[in-house]
């Protein structure tokens, strides 16, 4: 978890950055999980707390396919995906949740650069 919020204290150079992360990643969650996931953070440490969340509902209480076609939306790479080994649940969640994150604040970022 500490992984991923240090990544967003580090890439979170302006407070409308996280605004705009949360709604990616809302987004991405609502149109393959479910439509009625909401994230509602003030703080980069909420927000992958929240994810983490999301993730061990998914993971336990839908069926794979689900969470495979996450991954798939959000374009984690499956590379990454697989990199991660020899760890119980909670480990391998969190290191998806910061894989997530970390994809989808590109995207954020690319987003704005070519709006400026």
């Amino acid at each position: 978890m500490w992984d991923s919020v240090k990544y967003l204290d580090e890439h979170l150079v302006q407070q409308s950055f996280l605004k705009d992360l949360v709604l990616q990643i809302q987004k991405d969650f609502q149109t393959t999980v479910n439509t009625d996931i909401v994230f509602s953070v003030e703080t980069p440490s909420e927000l992958v707390s929240q994810v983490i969340g999301q993730l061990h509902r998914i993971i336990h209480s839908t069926n794979v396919s689900r969470f495979s076609s996450l991954l798939y939306r959000i374009d984690v790479s499956e590379r990454d995906i697989k990199a991660i080994k020899n760890v119980d649940i909670d480990e391998y969640i969190e290191r998806v949740a910061y894989l997530i994150i970390k994809r989808e604040f590109q995207k954020v970022y690319i987003r704005k650069s070519f709006q400026e």
